[in-house]
């Protein structure tokens, strides 16, 4: 894939769009200001209270619904949760209090108008590139497969790009395991507020062995889910983008044994996916008014600056542990890129940076796609082939950041509910956070529904995720970014090896 075969040839590095860059940061930091200053306000114009008195409402329905579950078999813990009912009786008073004084009152047409704003910036931008991700996967899949040329390539590039992926996200695990276990964040936690949503249920006895069989056969009742739907347009319409690598995948393969016939084709391709690359960077010129509107619209969602605070201070110890577990991964990714794709470290993350932003306000990997392609190519020289065909595949099963948190949040779980996990437990979490890692969708917080299957072959209960939801969608960002950082090192790695 490279110019040169030897694997010390330097790459062909681009100057990094550098206002760009500082663009995107100011809309970060501007963004975070009007989230955290006018947050409250956002928050009230946008219907907030009235959205969590619904959702208080089911949290006391569940607690004693869990309560009644357990009244038999662990009397302490059905009367621990109704304790809680009480302080959510508490609370649902104090927002229904600000829903009567905002209906009174009446919102200001200020905070409407930032609110809107801010809500249509941030969707806009999401939905641009999410637009895109389905057109760029199959023409960077087609081109990449078809420029290896020999189709015996194409197998040892996998190969070694699926090693790449399950050695960084075990070690990802490893890091999540040691850091929760010295720091032990779980002990003394508030769970008084804590819900499990429905999704999140629906998952209850899904096994490993399940986790596996689905990523290749697809959900049962889904048809077009799975890497072979029986139904490819309609897989790409549910943006199912496993099912259109390995199409991609297989077209490409048979493009390049078909000789003469095939190049029209293969050119078409490469124009098609020339094109999309250029509306890519059309989009990104979006990227700071985008930003801005995703980060204020996110905190004034949680109830604003005060609001975050609050759930930061409640579950400080764990947010601290998982945010270092994903330094400490992200150093030993900067090692890797160093040591083995020959790079230096700080000039390739300015290069990506614009991606890491991009997927820190997106919280999906998927939808950062089109940036992550745009930025590894233009700004570190990573070539179209590893580029188009390590990228699309990492941000549906490269999870480093999300096998790091699913490890972290179950011991912490397990602490908080005051249950010691012995060394075999651990190794299974070890093992079934790597599966469940890979089998999560490059979505928004789809980490925290494939823990049910952590939890599950642990023996721990489902209630435990309530204590972490509150914050999740914090965290959600953090782990997002080092998944993509994974992907865009990964990239860099094979593009240094693949012709060796």
């Amino acid at each position: 894939m490279a110019d040169d075969n030897t694997p010390h040839a330097p790459p062909n590095r681009r100057r990094t769009d550098y206002g760009g860059l500082i663009a995107i940061v100011i809309a970060m930091l501007l963004g975070a200001l009007v989230g955290l200053v006018y947050g409250r306000q956002m928050w009230i114009a946008s219907g907030g209270p009235a959205a969590e008195v619904v959702k208080l409402q089911a949290t006391r329905a569940q607690k004693a619904e869990f309560a009644d579950n357990l009244a038999a078999s662990d009397p302490a813990a059905a009367e621990r949760l109704r304790g809680h009912i009480p302080q959510i009786d508490k609370r649902l008073a104090e927002v229904r209090q600000i829903q009567q004084l905002a209906e009174q009152q009446g919102v200001s047409n200020f905070a409407a108008f930032t609110w809107k704003f801010a809500d249509f910036c941030g969707d806009l931008f999401i939905k641009a590139l999410t637009l895109l991700v389905i057109p760029l996967v199959v023409t960077s899949m087609v081109c990449g497969i078809t420029s290896l040329g020999d189709i015996r390539r194409v197998g040892r590039t996998g190969l070694w790009t699926i090693v790449y992926y399950m050695a960084t996200t075990a070690i990802a695990v490893v890091i999540g395991i040691t850091l929760v276990q010295v720091i032990q964040p779980g002990q003394g936690t508030d769970d008084t507020f804590a819900f499990v949503s429905e999704n999140v249920l629906a998952k209850q006895g899904t096994t490993p062995i399940d986790t596996l069989l689905n990523v290749f056969r697809g959900q049962p009742g889904e048809p077009n889910s799975g890497m072979i739907p029986s139904n490819l347009i309609a897989a790409a319409a549910e943006t199912n983008v496993l099912a259109l690598i390995v199409f991609a995948l297989l077209f490409g393969a048979a493009l390049t044994t078909i000789g003469e016939a095939g190049r029209p084709v293969v050119t078409f391709f490469n124009g098609a996916n020339d094109a999309i690359m250029k509306l890519v960077h059309w989009v990104i010129w979006l990227a700071p008014v985008g930003i801005f509107g995703l980060v204020a619209a996110n905190i004034a969602k949680q109830g604003g600056g005060e609001a975050f605070g609050d759930e930061l201070a409640k579950l400080g110890k764990y947010v601290a542990t998982v945010s270092v577990g994903l330094l400490l991964h992200s150093t030993v990714l900067c090692l890797v890129l160093w040591l083995l794709a020959g790079r230096r470290p700080l000039s390739y993350l300015l290069g990506v940076a614009r991606a890491l932003l991009t997927a820190m306000t997106t919280s999906s990997s998927s939808a950062t796609l089109p940036v992550t392609i745009e930025c590894v190519e233009r700004n570190n020289g990573v070539s179209k082939e590893a580029a188009g065909f390590v990228l699309p595949l990492g941000a549906t099963v490269n999870m480093d950041g999300t096998a790091l948190y699913e490890a972290v949040a179950v011991v912490f779980i397990a602490q908080s509910l005051d249950i010691s996990l012995a060394f075999d437990a651990l190794l299974i979490i070890f093992l079934t956070a790597t599966l469940a890692a890979i089998g999560a969708a490059g979505i928004p917080q789809a980490g925290l529904v494939t823990m049910v299957i952590v939890l599950t072959a642990v023996g721990l209960p489902l209630t435990g995720i309530g204590l972490i939801l509150a914050i999740d969608w914090f965290l959600d960002r953090l782990r997002t970014t080092v998944n993509v950082f994974g992907d865009t090192v990964g990239a860099a790695v094979i593009d240094r090896y693949a012709d060796t």
